[in-house]
């Protein structure tokens, strides 16, 4: 799906919706907010690309005296789900700030315009699925970092907590704090507690020896310290929004072990 919106009132913060797909929203025109369950909400301005993550609850749209005009696509495939388990697409970058925002829109509004051409589809969409991921390349390598970055204290605790067997009360001693004060400062800077922060990690670390190395389940819960597959499988399910069986389709299709 693709198109244009202009004046759109976006979607409500307490009614938040799970697209089941991936998608990016080019903000063309006003500015506003996302919100992501859990998270704290960020800015957008006119000139921001949001990434939208199929299973990630989430609702966007123009602040009070706004406007919000937008370019949007929405999309499926193996590709982006490798992008993903690599850290190309990421939700904890939701949106990227553009160095050359009249360029990404000059991209996106010829996207979404092929998109509504059928002999592109009926070719298989072969063509239209190359120029989305040359756009996101360009959008990805060419976004500017956020003015404000994550704390030292924080930034040695994630490190802790991208082992998946790491416990939290490692990474608050590695932080220097307390464990209250720890959880309740982790979960203001990153949207989660620090649990469910390593568990997203652990998960996006599946996802690659799925792809990587090709491991079952059985293997993958073993490595990430989980008692056994069916919670390992369980957890997946939670996060990624996918069964490791619907995963292994995605990337392997009929040769999926």
């Amino acid at each position: 799906m693709a198109g244009r919106l202009r004046g759109s009132t976006g979607l409500s913060v307490a009614n938040m919706r799970v697209l089941g797909h991936y998608a990016v929203v080019f903000l063309a025109g006003g500015g506003g907010m996302l919100h992501l369950r859990g998270r704290a909400p960020v800015r957008c301005r006119r000139g921001d690309l949001l990434v939208v993550f199929p299973e990630i609850a989430h609702a966007y749209g123009p602040g009070p005296g706004e406007r919000w005009d937008e370019y949007y696509l929405v999309f499926d495939g193996a590709v982006f789900d490798l992008w993903r388990s690599h850290g190309l697409l990421s939700p904890e970058r939701p949106v990227l700030r553009l160095a050359a925002p009249q360029q990404a829109e000059a991209e996106i509004r010829a996207l979404v315009r092929a998109a509504a051409v059928p002999a592109l589809l009926g070719r298989g969409g072969l063509e239209l699925a190359a120029r989305l991921q040359q756009f996101l390349a360009h959008a990805l390598t060419g976004a500017k970092q956020p003015g404000t970055g994550c704390p030292g204290w924080a930034v040695r605790a994630m490190q802790v907590l991208a082992d998946p067997r790491a416990d939290p009360r490692e990474a608050a001693r590695a932080a220097g704090l307390s464990y209250e004060s720890f959880r309740k400062k982790f979960r203001a800077v990153s949207g989660m507690s620090p649990a469910a922060w390593r568990d997203r990690q652990a998960m996006q670390l599946a996802r690659k020896w799925i792809y990587e190395e090709r491991l079952g389940n059985k293997e993958l819960a073993e490595r990430l310290g989980y008692c056994d597959e069916f919670h390992f499988s369980r957890r997946f399910r939670q996060i990624i929004g996918r069964t490791p069986r619907a995963v292994r389709r995605a990337f392997f299709g009929s040769t999926a072990p």
